[in-house]
């Protein structure tokens, strides 16, 4: 398995007006669990197809190890990729097709590994079957486990590679896939628009918009600390709560829309405007008359625990949404306020937070 490392990676498809990719860098360590999030057409597949060698080398440099892989031809790069739907030799059994990767060891070596790679991903007991004989879920397994059979593979990519699996049943693969790949060391990036799936498998996660990524780092500090007001919002469910304020003397204000000024709390930053956010979750309903006042319109329930309800508030504040994640109980609709943990506020200017930016990336 290799280090993998982006330095100034940037691709402008034939007569497109802008680039796809724009000075990306990055650096996978060896044996990480990497996911690459973002929505439809943020460049996702782009930058997996230039790291297999499917498209032409762009400006920029791509390292597996200290080798720049940039100009090689995809064999030479050793890098294997399963997609979102399962490629199989449809003529062989899945032992076959698990096999095939393998075909310079012993025979008895490859049927000991492949042997393994299938007990841990479920699929024992359909080895001697064709692929025609599959579930779709088993045909993405065994596509999974064939990718991985390689002894001297650099890099293994995976594009959206639980699209064909229930809902119900992706918890359950993701786990296993994230067990077999720290069980073999091995370097992935696994590509998704899906924030569960990249914050339950990876070990960081790259946040790609527009062809740029806006932040890596581990699923806990894309939530606390976002680096963009994109990420704020695009991960969590729903994502942070962003209001327009200001700074003065070191602190949050917000206008309340009848005349008054509301301190969030301290922000030591240079004075200006600045928007704020917080999480669902860094924030009540309160009877204080210190809080953000608010309009109550719904509540949305999450589960019960002990006799108590949980769940979501939908409220607004001048025309902007907000949500508090919190005990719904006496929550009715109607006006109120939102107390908001002051030491968990995070600041944007520019879209991005204070103290963070491009140069703090």
């Amino acid at each position: 398995m290799a280090e993998i490392r982006l330095e100034g990676l940037t691709f402008r498809y034939p007569n497109a007006s802008e680039a796809t990719l724009s000075e990306l860098t990055l650096a996978v360590p060896r044996g990480e669990a990497h996911a690459l999030l973002g929505s439809s057409g943020a460049g996702k597949s782009t930058l997996l197809n230039l790291l297999s060698g499917l498209l032409p080398a762009p400006p920029g440099s791509i390292f597996f190890d200290d080798v720049d892989v940039g100009r090689l031809e995809p064999w030479a790069r050793k890098v294997t990729q399963v997609f979102q739907f399962p490629v199989l030799y449809e003529a062989m059994t899945v032992l076959e097709n698990l096999c095939f990767p393998m075909r310079e060891l012993a025979a008895g070596e490859q049927q000991r590994r492949a042997r393994d790679v299938a007990e841990r991903l479920g699929i024992h007991g359909v080895l001697t079957a064709k692929p025609a004989a599959l579930t779709l879920v088993q045909k993405q397994l065994a596509a999974i486990g064939k990718a991985l059979m390689r002894p001297d593979v650099s890099l293994v990519l995976l594009d959206e590679p639980l699209t064909a699996a229930e809902p119900g049943h992706k918890w359950r693969l993701r786990q296993t896939l994230r067990a077999l790949q720290a069980d073999l060391g091995a370097t992935m990036i696994y590509v998704t628009h899906d924030q569960t799936e990249a914050l339950t498998f990876a070990d960081r996660v790259s946040v790609l918009h527009e062809g740029r990524i806006l932040q890596t780092g581990t699923p806990e500090a894309l939530v606390d600390a976002p680096d963009h007001e994109h990420v704020g919002y695009f991960v969590g469910s729903p994502g942070m709560n962003l209001i327009d304020g200001e700074v003065r003397n070191g602190r949050a204000l917000i206008r309340t829309g009848d005349g008054g000024v509301l301190e969030l709390g301290a922000l030591p930053v240079a004075d200006g405007p600045c928007r704020f956010g917080f999480r669902p979750e860094w924030a009540v309903l309160s009877q204080e008359p210190e809080g953000l006042p608010v309009q109550v319109h719904a509540t949305r329930t999450l589960g019960a625990s002990r006799g108590e309800t949980h769940g979501l508030v939908v409220a607004e504040h001048q025309g902007t949404e907000i949500f508090t994640r919190q005990n719904l109980a006496g929550v009715v609709p109607g006006p109120a306020r939102v107390r908001i943990e002051p030491e968990r506020l995070v600041g944007f200017r520019d879209g991005w937070r204070v103290g963070a930016g491009p140069a703090g990336q």
